[in-house]
């Protein structure tokens, strides 16, 4: 991993456009702005890389720029992440030979995940009887990669997020979840490709990235994982008070972001909230 990866990843600062000329060099960032379809594929889990294998398959997708966000609430080892690009960039090879792979590129902005996810915990709750990062965080993970698919042609953004697993739920893709999520990025003229959202076998996951490779293993942890089920790891929601934190909150809040990243400039995010609470 590039040291300088390393200070960005310790520091945090608002990196959303423009990308340093070391991470996304000109020759790269014009290649791939002249391929007919390329992708910006989000960096995670064994699930974005399945994502990234069955998307290529059904799309004429024919460069992808592996995409690393990060957000303040992650910990673990980066070297297996970047590692993992790498993973991704072989396994395109071999599935996928015509496909140019880019990058990494790392992005975030810790003023974004703040307001949508941290700022107003007390008032959300007042006003949606419930709380959770988690959902937000998604949303937070969608509009930070706007504006380099928009600087960059990147007609598709490719991620893996599912409706089950196995069964199990997570909160932050639940079928109204990923549906606001595709409609926020089509507001922008962005396409956000889900091609496994109703595979629920992990067995067919492993098919596409290799069946070494268990679920949650070689990927960062976060400290917040699984706080919206009790103490029995049951989990109960709200589908309407999901709905309505969505489109009351955290989606305006992300589109006047995103609004302001497109135009060149930062937020004041103290005030993207003003109104909506």
């Amino acid at each position: 991993m590039d040291p300088r990866f390393g200070d960005i990843l310790r520091d945090k600062p608002e990196l959303i456009w423009p990308i340093p000329e070391w991470m996304l060099p000109a020759d790269a960032a014009k290649s791939l702005k002249k391929a007919e379809n390329p992708a910006i594929v989000e960096v995670a889990g064994r699930d974005s890389f399945a994502a990234a294998v069955r998307a290529v398959d059904e799309l004429p997708i024919d460069a992808v720029l592996p995409t690393i966000a990060y957000t303040g609430t992650e910990f673990g080892d980066w070297e297996v992440v970047f590692g993992k690009t790498g993973f991704l960039k072989k396994l395109l090879a071999e599935k996928a030979p015509g496909v140019a792979v880019y990058g990494p590129v790392v992005l975030g902005s810790a003023g974004l995940w703040r307001i949508i996810n941290g700022r107003y915990v007390s008032a959300l709750f007042e006003r949606y009887g419930f709380y959770t990062p988690c959902i937000g965080c998604h949303v937070y993970f969608h509009a930070i990669r706007v504006s380099l698919a928009k600087k960059t042609g990147c007609n598709f953004v490719i991620a893996g997020e599912r409706e089950s697993h196995d069964g199990r739920i997570k909160l932050n893709q639940t079928g109204p979840a990923l549906d606001t999520y595709v409609n926020f990025l089509a507001r922008f003229g962005v396409e956000l490709v889900l091609p496994l959202r109703h595979v629920a076998s992990g067995a067919e996951i492993e098919e596409l990235v290799g069946g070494d490779w268990e679920e949650e293993a070689d990927q960062l942890d976060c400290v917040l994982s699984n706080n919206y089920r009790d103490k029995s790891g049951d989990l109960s929601y709200d589908e309407n008070a999901i709905e309505n934190y969505l489109a009351e909150f955290a989606v305006p809040v992300a589109e006047r972001a995103v609004n302001k990243y497109l135009a060149g400039e930062t937020p004041d995010y103290s005030k993207l909230a003003g109104g909506l609470l």
